[in-house]
C-alpha cells in the first residue's frame, strides 16, 4: 500500500508584531491572552504570505514534479477567483497541476491537507504542495480582534518517501449557531460573545474527533509524543488536552498562540511546524483543527525521518519589529 508523507515544511510570519501591553496601555485592557501577535504590513495579505511560506517549503524540491496544489484561508482577497493560479505563477510550477481551494472555516487548513493526500492518487507526479495562509479580521472595537494574528505555513507531500507519515483521520461535525461567522459581503468576523457556549462547542467537537481517531487506530493519548490542538485563545487547547489525559510535555512544543495570536486556519498546522523542530524518529504526532459552526478534524502522523526545513521556526519567530497601537491601527487602515 502506498504511503504518503510530509517531507518538507515552510513558515512565514509577518515581521511586524504588537505586544499585549500596547492594547492595555491604549485601551486599558486586552481581551486576548497572547504575549504578542503578528501583524500584516501594509503590502502583505494572505496570498503574499502563502507565496513566502511555499518558497520556504519548496527549497531543495524539484518544482516540476509538483502535481497538486491545495490552498486554504478564511480571508482570500477575492471572493470568487481561482487563487491557486497565483501561486502556480509565482512559484514557477507546471500549469497542468491539480488544484483545490478551501475557505469559509478555520477547519479549511486540514481540509486542504486531506484534499492533497487524496489528489496525489490522481497525478503521476510524486509531490503535492499544501499552503495554508490566514489573517482573521474584525473591527478594532470588537474584543475578538485583540487576539487576531497572521501567518502562513506550507507542506510538501510525497508518495512513498520517508518523512512524517500520514496514518489516519477522524472527524466530528454538528450545528452550533452564532459562533465566529461572517455574512455575505462582510470582511469582519462576528460572534455572539458567549464564551461558555464557545468553549463547550470546542470541547465537544475536538474531543469527539481526537478520541475517535485514537480509538480508530487502537491508540491511547499517551502513545502520542506531541498533541497539537486548534488555538483560538490562550487557554482552551491546553485545558482540553489535559482533560483528555495529555501531559505538559505532550502539549508545550505545539503551543504557538502566545507568540502569534489566533492565526485562524493556520493554527494547529503552525503548531505542527513548530513541533517538527524537536520531534524524533518514531514519534507519533496528533493534530486537530476546529471550525466554528461547527466541526473538527483530527489527523495522526508518525515521524520516520526528519522533515526538511530551510529556516528554523524559532528563527522566524525571532525576526520581528514591535509597533505601537497607533501604528497598528494605521496598518489596518482603521485611522
Amino acid at each position: 500500500m502506498m504511503t504518503k508523507s510530509i517531507i518538507s515544511c515552510g513558515v512565514y510570519l509577518p515581521y511586524l508584531r504588537i505586544k499585549r501591553e500596547e492594547y492595555q496601555s491604549a485601551l486599558g485592557r486586552c481581551s486576548a491572552g497572547m504575549r504578542e501577535k503578528t501583524v500584516l504590513d501594509i503590502d502583505e495579505d494572505v496570498i503574499t504570505m502563502a507565496v513566502e511560506a511555499s518558497r520556504d517549503a519548496l527549497a531543495g524540491i524539484d518544482v516540476s514534479r509538483v502535481g497538486v496544489v491545495t490552498v486554504a484561508s478564511t480571508g482570500f482577497p477575492y471572493q470568487e477567483k481561482a487563487q491557486a493560479g497565483t501561486l502556480v505563477e509565482a512559484l514557477g510550477l507546471e500549469k497542468n497541476v491539480l488544484t483545490a481551494q478551501h475557505s469559509n472555516s478555520t477547519m479549511s487548513g486540514t481540509e486542504a491537507l486531506l484534499a492533497a493526500l487524496s489528489l496525489l492518487d490522481q497525478t503521476e507526479q510524486p509531490y503535492a504542495l499544501v499552503v495554508v495562509s490566514d489573517a482573521p479580521v474584525s473591527g478594532p472595537d470588537v474584543d475578538l480582534e485583540h487576539g487576531f494574528g497572521a501567518a502562513a505555513c506550507a507542506f510538501v507531500l510525497a508518495k512513498d518517501e520517508p518523512g512524517l507519515v500520514f496514518e489516519g483521520v477522524y472527524a466530528q461535525s454538528g450545528e452550533a449557531m452564532g459562533l465566529r461567522y461572517r455574512l455575505p459581503g462582510e470582511t469582519d468576523i462576528r460572534d455572539i460573545g458567549v464564551k461558555t457556549f464557545a468553549t463547550l462547542d470546542y470541547n465537544e467537537t475536538v474531543k469527539g474527533a481526537v478520541t475517535g481517531l485514537a480509538n480508530k487506530l487502537g491508540r491511547n493519548m499517551t502513545d502520542y509524543r506531541h498533541v497539537v490542538l486548534h488555538q483560538a485563545d490562550a487557554k482552551s487547547a491546553t485545558a482540553l488536552a489535559k482533560k483528555m489525559g495529555c501531559t505538559d510535555e505532550q502539549i508545550k512544543e505545539g503551543v504557538v498562540y502566545p507568540y502569534t495570536g489566533d492565526t485562524g486556519a493556520c493554527s494547529s498546522l503552525l503548531g505542527l511546524c513548530r513541533v517538527l523542530e524537536s520531534a524524533c524518529a518514531g514519534d507519533c504526532i496528533l493534530i486537530s483543527s476546529h471550525g466554528s459552526g461547527s466541526g473538527s478534524q483530527a489527523l495522526s502522523f508518525c515521524l520516520e525521518t526528519p522533515v526538511l526545513k530551510s529556516v528554523a521556526f524559532e528563527a522566524v519567530l525571532g525576526y520581528k519589529r514591535y509597533i505601537s497601537y497607533i501604528q497598528y491601527l494605521k496598518q489596518k487602515r482603521s485611522i
